[in-house]
């Protein structure tokens, strides 16, 4: 009996020590009157932890541990609030929420693979969220350019799959990005599969700079992150219906509910776009650069246990236009300014061009927390599936066109590992491994009029050359980073990353004139990449957050399939090594946001689409390049009342080609473009945000929202080939400066928003996108004056 009451006592004694170890948070949350808000949504990031607030307005999470969790606190009608709280002392949190505020909210951002509070984050990272993702009316992929100064994105004019990325000088005109994308965990290998639309959208992330070790490969320019609205323990749902200009037309719905409460929570939505397009083909008087889009999300989120949590996703992205209508630029006797002006809007052209996209993604992600620290696995799958017909002698010649269809298919499996609580030392590492599948069919028509850019084809013409080109990629990449808090201000992170790719190319060549000889070939090809990233920062106050880093990013390598000597299909990973420091402020009682940041980046083995081939006039990618860049990045926030706030981005950028020499296709000299402009690369830019709320009364808000996006001249090309008329190789392709005003305004419930909205107010005539490769320089109108109305339904 002794032995028997010891054992119940010891046991006794064990389970009063297991939940003594449990912690809890309690709170009270109130509007500004003081009054108690039942209902309220009190959530644990990155938990299953969470409550409501009962009819006192007090809310109560058990079952924590000693350690600090960031709190997000969100009501129909008021705004959201994060805040960082310890539980190690069941600390009690009481929050006051309001439908408008004088003061800057917590922003929380996942840049470093955890939770962290943007202002003390030693990287250059922007974050919007729900409220300003509607304020700058951001419903594109495109349309992200008012997030981060240095930071654009020029709009192809079509289905978005030649979505051009610029960050801080560096881009590109080709399918591998210089940028990573990552929509809810789920990477982005090619520009091929970029989303069009964005829809039911929760944050949008844009670090700058090169983020290879936590983010690998194509993190050359740095990483956007979109993460969508997660399912939660509660039934909502929306509709919106909007119409405007060019015929254009906006359906949209969505629901959340849970399937088993506290366990099992569902959420779905739809959006469909369309609008008429606004280039008009003299040729055959058809309007091009039209769009139509559907996005739609499916989400399954289950918490198994208070460690346990798995996620499913669903998403499909149908796009498709009359594209892509380039206008093509002779300078200098037909500059891209002169097509502006003369003829704007206008394009002539023989072939009837368009395209068609289907991605569709599956990804299952699964976190489970074991003490100390955390383990997360992402599985995901994407096929993207495409058909187009392009023009590619934009003329009213028959001289070269090309039918093409694509499946391209992506498999990624990354398995991480993060510390939990410990503040002084936290650490992150993993494995990532992919295997991209790319089958394709090319039919190039050289056509009846081709002998007048080659008389030796005119007893050739016309032909079609049938590519048959299947590229499999698979890669292996170990990572790790840790910060290390040598004081209780200064604290150290170091990483590195080891990528493996292999490339194997398959190309298949006939042609269906038979005096042509067959050109198929194979070729294989492997790369090693090593991203090192070494950062200090230091906390001088609780306001003042100094940083420093130097990181190294990659772009692969691949193969050239559309080329006629193998010798010139391979070609070598490109890098970057980035130098920023900055410090983050918080000011007058944090109402006002100053963060300022300086960067210098060396561009070595950059890859060029170019003329890699001049026997054959072959266009491909090669290593030919080294450049440099440099700048200035200001971002600022200031609440100057409970009604009015501005956001205020400036940027300032630098950049040179340090050594880039092509041969020109007449006269087959060396041209050295070094000391011209990199691409895509304006010395100013930047946005003002400025937004007023109003309360008429304590269910109707008035708002309204202006932004205006400025960038100075810059060039599209990275020169031209001298001529008679151009003795130089300097830069000739250029697109003068303009600035976008946005704008909307309207009122807003728990229930109902009404919003009237226009975009591009002052009808702005310039280029969103183009290139110049080989005296070649094709150009797109970007989207003219729109305007219209949005009415969308809450419950």
């Amino acid at each position: 009996m002794k032995i028997r009451s010891l054992i119940c006592s010891l046991f006794g004694l064990f389970v009063l020590v297991a939940l003594g170890q449990q912690n809890k948070i309690t709170g009270t949350v109130t509007d500004t009157d003081g009054n108690p808000i039942p209902g309220v949504n009190v959530f644990v990031l990155e938990t299953a932890k969470g409550a409501y607030t009962d009819e006192e307005g007090v809310y109560v999470i058990e079952g924590l541990k000693a350690q600090f969790y960031f709190l997000q606190v969100s009501y129909l009608g008021f705004q959201t609030i994060t805040r960082n709280v310890d539980a190690s002392e069941n600390q009690q949190a009481d929050f006051v929420l309001s439908q408008v505020s004088d003061q800057l909210g917590e922003v929380i951002v996942t840049a470093n693979r955890r939770l962290q509070d943007i202002q003390k984050t030693a990287a250059s990272v922007s974050a919007i969220g729900v409220k300003q993702i509607e304020q700058l009316q951001v419903k594109q992929f495109a349309e992200l350019n008012s997030i981060a100064p240095n930071f654009r994105i020029y709009d192809d004019g079509g289905t978005g799959s030649f979505s051009l990325v610029a960050s801080r000088g560096i881009s590109t005109v080709d399918f591998l990005p210089i940028i990573g994308l990552y929509v809810d965990d789920v990477p982005y290998f090619t520009t091929q599969a970029f989303p069009l639309s964005l829809s039911d959208v929760d944050q949008i992330e844009v670090l700058r700079g090169p983020q290879g070790t936590l983010y690998g490969r194509n993190a050359l320019a740095g990483v956007i992150k979109i993460t969508t609205k997660r399912p939660t323990n509660e039934l909502s749902g929306f509709a919106t219906v909007g119409f405007g200009n060019l015929d254009s037309k906006e359906i949209g719905f969505g629901i959340n509910t849970p399937v088993a409460k506290e366990k099992l929570f569902f959420r779905a939505n739809a959006n469909i776009t369309e609008r008429d397009g606004f280039v008009r083909n003299l040729f055959n008087d058809k309007n091009l650069q039209n769009r139509k889009a559907l996005d739609a999300n499916f989400r399954l989120k289950y918490y198994a246990n208070d460690r346990l949590s798995l996620s499913l996703l669903y998403n499909l992205q149908r796009r498709e236009s009359r594209a892509y209508a380039f206008s093509l630029a002779t300078p200098p006797s037909n500059t891209a300014q002169d097509i502006l002006a003369n003829s704007p809007y206008e394009v002539n052209f023989n072939e009837d061009v368009f395209w068609r996209v289907l991605t569709q993604n599956v990804a299952l992600s699964l976190k489970y927390d074991f003490n100390g620290f955390s383990l997360n696995s992402i599985t995901s799958y994407q096929k993207t599936d495409q058909a187009r017909l392009d023009e590619f002698d934009y003329t009213v010649f028959d001289i070269q066109s090309a039918r093409s269809d694509s499946d391209l298919q992506n498999f990624v499996q990354e398995l991480r590992l993060a510390s939990l609580g410990e503040k002084d030392f936290q650490w992150t590492t993993g494995v990532f491994l992919y295997a991209t599948n790319e089958d394709n069919l090319d039919i190039l028509r050289v056509g009846t009029d081709a002998a007048i850019l080659d008389p030796d084809l005119a007893p050739l013409i016309p032909y079609d050359q049938v590519d048959r080109p299947d590229i499999k990629r698979t890669g292996v990449a170990v990572f790790g980073q840790a910060s290390y808090a040598i004081t209780d201000k200064l604290t150290l992170t170091g990483g590195l990353r080891f990528d493996h790719e292999e490339i194997d190319a398959d190309v298949g060549r006939t042609f269906t004139n038979p005096a042509i000889p067959d050109g198929s070939f194979a070729e294989t090809a492997s790369f090693d990449a090593f991203s090192p990233k070494v950062a200090l920062s230091y906390q001088a106050t609780d306001d003042i957050f100094l940083f420093a880093n130097v990181a190294r990013g990659f772009r692969p390598g691949g193969v050239n399939t559309f080329v006629t000597n193998v010798e010139n299909a391979p070609y070598d990973p490109e890098n970057t090594l980035n130098y920023e420091a900055g410090i983050k402020t918080n000011l007058l009682e944090n109402r006002l946001k100053l963060n300022l940041t300086g960067f210098y980046i060396n561009y070595t083995d950059q890859q060029i689409f170019t003329i890699i081939d001049l026997a054959n006039f072959d266009f491909g990618t090669d290593n030919i390049g080294e450049s440099r860049s440099y700048g200035v990045e200001l971002e600022s926030q200031w609440a100057a009342t409970k009604n009015l706030n501005f956001t205020l981005n400036l940027g300032y950028l630098n950049t040179e080609i340090t050594d880039y020499t092509a041969p020109s296709p007449t006269t087959l000299e060396e041209v050295d473009f070094s000391g011209n402009d990199l691409p895509n690369s304006p010395e100013f830019n930047g946005n003002l945000n400025v937004n007023y709320i109003q309360p008429l009364n304590k269910k109707i808000n008035l708002e309204a929202s202006v932004d205006y996006n400025y960038q100075s001249d810059m060039f599209f090309d990275f020169g031209q080939f001298p001529s008679p008329e151009l003795p130089t190789a300097e830069n000739q392709l250029l697109q003068e400066a303009y600035g976008i005003l946005n704008g909307r305004m309207g009122i807003t419930s728990k229930h109902l928003d009404v919003f009237v909205w226009g975009k591009n107010i002052t009808d702005e005539v310039y280029f969103s996108y183009g290139y110049g490769i080989g005296g070649f320089n094709a150009l797109t109108f970007a989207l003219p004056q729109t305007y219209g109305a949005t009415v969308t339904a809450k419950f």
